[in-house]
This record gives C-alpha cells, sequence and structure tokens, in this order.
C-alpha cells in the first residue's frame, strides 16, 4: 500500500507511464497532420463531449466498486487481527489450568497460521515460514493438501477440543473465535478467487482507449496547435482514473497497491509474541519507498 506523502508533477505522470507517453505522440501526429496538410477532416465536436461523459461516468462506478473491493479486503484483515488477539487472549485462560507449553504451541501455531494465509493469498510459497514454527512431521502433511492455513486451523482445533473435552463452556468460546477466523479467511479467499467482472475490468480499457484515440480529432480544429496539450490533459484525467480501478480491482496482487497484508501479519506476530515475552529482535515490517506491504 502506498502511503500518503509528498507528490511530485513527475510521479503523477509516470503512475500513468506508457499510455500517457503514447497518447502525447498521438496528439501531435494528429495536430501535425490536420495543420500541415491541405485535407482537413471535421469531427463533430458534441459527440467527444458525450462520450467524455459517458466514460467518466463508467469510470466512476468501476473504481467505486475497485475501491469497495480493497476496502473489503482490508477489512477482513482487520477482523483477523482482532479474532487472534481474542484467541490468544482465550488461550491463556486455556492453559492456565493446563500447562505453559501448550499455551505457547497454540500462539505459535496460529502465527503459522496467519503468516501461511497471507502467502495463500499472494499464491507464494509458506514452508520457509512454516519450517520456522510447526513440527517437520506436520509440514509433510501439509504438503499433500491444497489449503494449508485451513489445515493448520484445522489441526489447531483438534488440539483445543482435546485439551478442553471436560470444559464445554471453554471450548464453545475458543470455537466461536475460530468461526470468526474461518470466516474472515472464507472471505479473503471469495475476493482472491472471483476476478473482477469483464464489464468493470476490460471494457473501461477499451472504452478509454477509444476515447484517448478520438479527442485530438475533435480538438485540433478549435484548438489548433494547443491540441496537443489540451488533449493530453484531458486524456491524462481519463488515463489515470483507469489505472487508480485497476490497481485497487486486486487487493491480493502481491504489488505495492496491495493491502498491507505482509505488515499486518507481522503486527498479529508480534503481538501474540508480546503476550509470550518471546518477541525479541522481531520488528514491524518498515517502509519502503513510500510503499508498505
Amino acid at each position: 500500500m502506498t502511503i500518503p506523502g509528498r507528490v511530485r508533477a513527475g510521479q503523477i505522470l509516470l503512475y500513468v507511464g506508457r499510455p500517457l507517453a503514447l497518447l502525447f505522440a498521438w496528439d501531435i501526429a494528429v495536430t501535425v497532420a490536420y495543420l500541415c496538410s491541405h485535407a482537413k477532416v471535421n469531427f463533430p465536436a458534441l459527440p467527444m463531449s458525450l462520450m467524455a461523459t459517458v466514460v467518466a461516468i463508467y469510470l466512476s462506478f468501476r473504481n467505486t466498486a475497485a475501491y469497495a473491493r480493497w476496502w473489503e479486503a482490508r477489512t477482513l484483515w482487520g477482523s483477523l487481527v482482532n479474532a487472534s488477539r481474542t484467541f490468544a487472549r482465550e488461550v491463556v485462560m486455556l492453559a492456565a489450568s493446563e500447562s505453559i507449553s501448550l499455551q505457547r504451541e497454540l500462539v505459535l501455531r496460529h502465527v503459522a497460521y496467519v503468516h501461511s494465509l497471507r502467502l495463500h493469498l499472494r499464491r507464494e510459497s509458506p514452508w520457509e515460514e512454516l519450517s520456522l514454527r510447526l513440527p517437520q512431521e506436520e509440514i509433510v502433511n501439509l504438503r499433500r493438501v491444497a489449503n494449508v492455513p485451513n489445515a493448520i486451523l484445522r489441526r489447531t482445533a483438534e488440539i483445543v477440543a482435546r485439551q478442553c473435552n471436560a470444559d464445554s463452556v471453554r471450548l464453545v468460546a475458543i470455537e466461536r473465535t475460530m468461526a470468526d477466523i474461518s470466516n474472515a479467511q472464507g472471505g479473503m479467499e471469495r475476493i482472491k478467487n472471483t476476478p473482477f467482472p469483464k464489464q468493470y475490468s476490460t471494457y473501461p480499457i477499451f472504452f478509454t482507449h477509444v476515447f484517448c484515440i478520438l479527442l485530438p480529432l475533435g480538438l485540433v480544429e478549435s484548438l489548433g496547435w494547443y491540441t496537443v496539450f489540451g488533449s493530453t490533459a484531458a486524456g491524462f484525467l481519463f488515463l489515470a482514473l483507469l489505472k487508480i480501478g485497476s490497481d485497487m480491482q486486486e487487493p491480493f496482487a502481491n504489488t505495492e497497491n496491495d493491502v498491507p497484508i505482509t505488515t499486518l501479519a507481522r503486527a498479529i506476530e508480534i503481538d501474540l509474541l508480546d503476550g509470550l515475552d518471546e518477541r525479541h529482535s522481531i520488528k514491524p515490517v518498515p517502509i519502503e519507498n513510500n510503499v508498505v506491504w
């Protein structure tokens, strides 16, 4: 996730990048061809105004849907943060009558679960992270399953059930928290596995590019040599809106515009290890070039 900060003109232009450069070259070509040739092609301005309005409304709806998708992903991770803290607190009460080793095992298992979920959503290998937190024999079994974080959570539930077999009240409380964790994971997987509708992902690209191609044709008669600047400036706004929506529609794509799940997973780990007095040298994820991962 890119954090707010001072924005420079160069950064804004580079954000759109290649499409803006191509538009600028196209505007120059159309302007020179129109003003330096005897053949004049008059393109009515009214259809361009109507098309600009339609494209702007379409991009606004699309970006609203993309932001809602991104924000839901962030909300689900917020729910996971809260449920993880609750789970760690309930584990302390569970282990109070059992052993500190049980408390430590369950907390470390949950840290492993959170990191495996992060990597699961980003389609990355979890084995390096899990080798530091889970027994080797369990990792061997996990390599056979399709959904690693769900398998870790199921095994944690089995351990809790075995320890609480004589205390149904504590079992119900912890099961409720684990259900919240499972529901949050299901919501994240739904977002990850459900592609953005084609009507919102593909068509806006086509309409915006067609509009930018036609834009200098509709402006050159009235603006003359200023068409290069007027058309590029207007096209930049539409290209920027298109890029914003494209960046936000996949919140777990492992790009700088993602929900910062690496930072959130590390924050959960720090909170849980603080409860065990085992945080040691673990630090929050640093900000890199104004980006929180």
